[in-house]
């Protein structure tokens, strides 16, 4: 079975998919849903259970070839317990996390799910969202999205805010701009053994209850595929079908695709909340498949300034693909647009411009890291906790190349002095960490789902391994610790070394960290840099 493009399909020109003024029309068609949604009066959308006892969304995602284990941040164990028919969980603390494990047909973990720690965030990871009308710019009414709550602010009720309030108010498809939507999909080990260098890997298997109801309906898929395979990528590849592991077969080998197919928006939305479809794109031409805005990306309405390595999005472009011969089309509701397709495939292809992989902008002469890093060989960087809330991201002030502690883009990556870094060494809220948005891609895509397909569809993530895997410089260095560097009169603070040269022999040891693992920073804030 082979990939085929459709011929003539670009991802800047065709419309993909059902646009918003069909989806409206029919916004109960082949639904996705939780079997514990609570549907009771004064209940948010997208609440299960009852407010204060721990219940989790359970019955949308299909947890059949899935473990759920709740892990205290006191032991580290997964001491907790899950039932994942009712969603019942033990109760959780202050930083206590969950991990969601996606296996094979032979029992092998492909990847680890995970969401927001708690209070932010609970088990299981993902639940279905219908019919929110409050969406923009005709995205879809519905979502598969990450099981967390909105904070104090975001909610604007101290009430209904986070699992801690009397009445927690979880996020849904309309829900703010970095309101932890995104459930994170760690793709592991397993995906890529035995794979060669250049070729695909095994397949990370998504399965989702869906019940006959109508005609077709749009979920937006709210995720981040994360690198964890050990191994460096060039890229993914997206399928949706049935089965898992050697059982999988795509819509287009079920001869379903035009009942369940993907898309990647174009030409699907409005350009203005409420109005009409006008075949605007529903995403940025650059943001299909990209990492951490607030690392890489220029300013917009949402970031004030350029990314900490580089003013251009990283990432990749997406096309689409049917997976058996020619794809199928059907009208499009936008008068004028280009028939919508039947495809069951989304993948990556060329690498967007940054440097990330290249090619470098002055005064850099290489990328910085090259094909998209394993877990393994993410860098670190200094991070400032700047509002003290163990809930909130620090902010990334710093990264080390192998040599030295180097600012950002912006300062043109200079030496952090001797000075600046002993005035971070004296203040407690700055604090060592990995910088793992490196390895974290944030992918937007829309699955469609109609009647006929059977009781469980399946979205399946491909890693594609790198062609070659050499470690970035840095790897296997020491970085500086934060601890006050003694300085002379005889030696200009502002050098070339700058006090941050590697210290042989000295483990990066952050007094703070112990600390900071306690309150939940470990795996809340210093997994998404936010810039300085």
């Amino acid at each position: 079975m082979t990939d085929r493009p459709t011929p003539g399909l670009r991802a800047s020109v065709v419309c993909l998919a059902v646009a918003g003024m069909l989806w409206t029309s029919s916004p109960n068609a082949g639904v996705i849903r939780d079997s514990n949604a609570d549907a009771s009066p004064g209940a948010f959308l997208g609440d299960c259970g009852t407010p204060g006892d721990p219940t989790a969304c359970v019955g949308a995602w299909n947890l059949d070839n899935v473990d759920v284990d709740v892990i205290h941040v006191a032991n580290g164990g997964t001491s907790g317990t899950f039932d994942k028919a009712t969603g019942t969980y033990s109760a959780m603390s202050m930083g206590d996390s969950f991990v969601s494990l996606i296996k094979n047909d032979l029992s092998e973990v492909m990847a680890k799910l995970t969401g927001k720690v708690w209070p932010v965030g609970e088990p299981t990871g993902i639940k279905a969202v219908n019919a929110d009308t409050q969406v923009n710019n005709g995205k879809p009414p519905n979502c598969l999205i990450n099981t967390g709550f909105l904070s104090a602010a975001d909610s604007g009720d101290v009430n209904a805010s986070d699992l801690r309030s009397a009445h927690p108010q979880p996020v849904i498809c309309s829900s703010p701009f970095q309101s932890h939507k995104r459930f994170k999909i760690a793709m592991q080990p397993a995906a890529v053994a035995g794979i060669a260098d250049g070729a695909e890997g095994k397949g990370i298997d998504l399965v989702f209850n869906v019940a006959d109801n109508g005609s077709l309906t749009p979920y937006q898929v709210f995720s981040k595929i994360n690198n964890y395979t050990g191994k460096r990528l060039k890229g993914y590849k997206i399928v949706v079908g049935r089965g898992i592991g050697t059982s999988f077969q795509s819509a287009g080998t079920l001869g379903i695709a035009d009942k369940l197919h993907i898309s990647i928006g174009i030409g699907e939305g409005t350009a203005a909340k409420g109005g009409a479809l006008d075949g605007s794109n529903l995403f940025e031409e650059d943001g299909l498949a990209t990492f951490s805005h607030g690392l890489f990306g220029a300013p917009d309405k949402h970031f004030s300034a350029n990314g900490f390595f580089d003013s251009r999005t990283a990432g990749f472009d997406v096309a689409q693909h049917c997976s058996e011969g020619a794809c199928s089309t059907y009208a499009n509701p936008y008068v004028g647009g280009a028939p919508l397709v039947n495809s069951d495939t989304i993948a990556s292809t060329t690498v967007l411009l940054s440097n990330y992989s290249g090619p470098a902008a002055a005064p850099l002469s290489a990328p910085l890291f090259g094909d998209w890093l394993p877990g393994s060989w993410q860098p670190k960087g200094i991070f400032f906790d700047s509002d003290g809330d163990p809930t909130t991201d620090p902010d990334l002030v710093a990264w080390w190349d192998g040599a030295a502690w180097r600012k950002n883009h912006d300062a043109d990556f200079a030496v952090v002095s001797t000075a600046e870094f002993n005035s971070w060494a004296a203040n407690p809220r700055y604090a060592i960490g990995d910088i793992e948005d490196v390895v974290n891609l944030g992918i937007n895509y829309i699955v469609k789902v109609g009647d006929g397909i059977g009781p469980n569809f399946t979205i399946r993530i491909i890693p594609v391994v790198a062609d070659a895997q050499v470690a970035p410089s840095y790897v296997g260095t020491t970085p500086t610790p934060l601890v006050a560097i003694p300085t002379s009169p005889a030696t200009p603070v502002a050098s070339s070394g700058g006090g941050c040269s590697s210290t042989a022999g000295r483990a990066p040891i952050d007094p703070l960290l112990p600390a900071l693992a306690a309150l939940g920073l470990i795996g809340l804030g210093l997994r998404r840099a936010r810039r300085p």
